[in-house]
């Protein structure tokens, strides 16, 4: 097979293919057995007729289109390979120049995008890490006691903050509108549950109570039959419940089951815990700007052709989320007072950013000869296999390996870039941090929230948010 090279712009080669009779000829004769198989023709069975009677019945220009199909995909596969030219998994725009007496194609196939980096050792930023403060550990110890605490019957009148169970109706011009049958309901200043005002409602109330009253439905109710109009309640209060917080005591804290013993332990497990968000809250913040005056800085060279086939992916997941609400892509558009075509316009605009902010990465690495050791990774995977997302994972995969070189190599990049920025580092070494704070570019299978080491656990909702 006979194949040359010109290179286009955009990133963009040009593969000019001669084929050769040998590889015509035997996707011919494959081409001559499907036919058979499929066409009735007079005298033979299905799949029995030689090819001379085939090419007679339905025409070889019939015959070839069908070896078209299988011959191109296979001649422009091994023009690629054989051309040395490094995938970027873009199906190339193929185009039949020739049919006769030579199968000639030409493949416009995407090359490797580039990007040319600015000087980011200039880049300065001045983000000091957020102190852990007594009144962060306070906030975090009140929500563990709110965690513990229990509700205690009580013979008084309702006031704000306690628990009602009640009977309630509640009609809209004769309609049900808001109904509860024996059901919990925690009387919160400026709760909107069912609507504004409700809750005000339900203090000085006791046990076996009536009560009823009238309340207005906000214009910008959800239910627009509703909008604007007015609800009439009727609630009988069946209990009134106090809320009894537990005290802080080192019994308490060793009943949590975290292993603590005292509440000095506990203290130190949370601030440990506000100094790790911290420090997590950091490099989020100084990546994302690292990433974007990289992005700003940098000159790209992408072809359209990849820009396109990621808008794809973009879109692809757009719909595969909608469809998990069983929401129908085009109705959501329509919805959206968008057209179909600024759908696409946005999805390429987002592609575009996505293959640019992981380019100016694997860039910032190269320049920085960054590497990643085989036992970084063996780490990452003893750290990954500890979680039970991954419990069903091969890990061992040579795909996974790579995807997780990939991150760590990309983290240790701009960790590199944060400690020129920022003036200090954010973590206590350079690559040894799981892959879970990944940002746009970073593979889905090389991403994972952080272990129990990272996180240092703390009990119930004291635990600060990680990704």
């Amino acid at each position: 097979m006979k194949v040359t090279r010109d290179d286009a712009e955009n990133r963009q080669a040009i593969l000019h293919i001669e084929v050769e009779d040998d590889r015509v000829e035997r996707h011919l004769q494959r081409a001559h057995q499907k036919v058979a198989a499929r066409v009735n023709i007079p005298g033979f069975r299905k799949g029995k007729a030689p090819r001379r009677i085939v090419e007679q019945f339905v025409g070889r220009e019939y015959l070839l289109d069908e070896a078209m199909e299988t011959l191109v995909p296979e001649a422009v596969g091994v023009a690629v390979k054989e051309s040395d030219i490094e995938s970027t998994h873009t199906p190339p725009r193929v185009n039949v120049v020739e049919r006769h007496p030579v199968v000639k194609i030409d493949a416009t196939v995407a090359l490797p995008p580039v990007a040319k980096l600015g000087d980011y050792t200039k880049l300065k930023f001045d983000q000091q890490l957020e102190q852990v403060t007594e009144d962060k550990i306070e906030d975090q110890i009140a929500q563990i006691l709110e965690s513990q605490a229990t509700w205690e019957p009580v013979t008084r009148a309702s006031k704000m903050d306690d628990l009602l169970t009640i009977n309630a109706k509640g009609l809209v011009e004769g309609k049900d509108f808001a109904n509860v049958d024996g059901g919990d309901y925690l009387v919160t200043s400026g709760s909107m549950n069912p609507v504004p005002g409700f809750a005000e409602q339900l203090t000085d109330l006791k046990e076996g109570d009536t009560k009823e009253f009238d309340l207005p439905i906000p214009e910008d109710y959800p239910n627009e039959e509703y909008a604007g109009k007015t609800a009439t309640f009727s609630v009988d209060v069946i209990t009134v419940k106090k809320k009894n917080l537990p005290e802080l005591n080192d019994e308490l804290a060793a009943s949590l089951g975290e292993n603590f013993k005292t509440v000095a332990e506990l203290r130190t497990r949370i601030s440990e815990n506000l100094e790790a968000q911290a420090k997590n809250d950091l490099r989020r913040s100084l990546e994302q700007k690292i990433v974007d005056a990289l992005v700003d800085g940098a000159v790209f060279e992408i072809s359209p052709m990849i820009i396109d086939h990621e808008a794809e992916h973009v879109l692809e997941d757009q719909q595969q989320q909608l469809a998990r609400y069983n929401i129908d892509f085009r109705q959501y558009i329509q919805g959206m007072g968008k057209t179909t075509e600024e759908v696409v316009s946005e999805a390429k605009d987002s592609a575009e950013l996505r293959l640019k902010r992981s380019l100016v990465i694997d860039t910032l690495a190269d320049a920085d000869n960054t590497t990643i050791t085989d036992e970084q990774i063996a780490e990452e995977i003893a750290l990954m296999k500890e979680q039970p997302q991954y419990a069903n994972e091969d890990l061992d995969k040579d795909e996974t390996r790579d995807a997780i070189r990939r991150v760590l190599r990309r983290r240790a990049a701009i960790d590199n870039v944060i400690e020129i920025a920022n003036g200090s580092s954010t973590s206590n070494s350079k690559v040894k941090k799981t892959a879970s704070s990944a940002d746009a570019s970073t593979p889905e299978t090389a991403t994972k929230k952080p272990t129990a080491r990272e996180r240092t656990k703390t009990p119930r909702r004291a635990t600060t948010s990680d990704k």
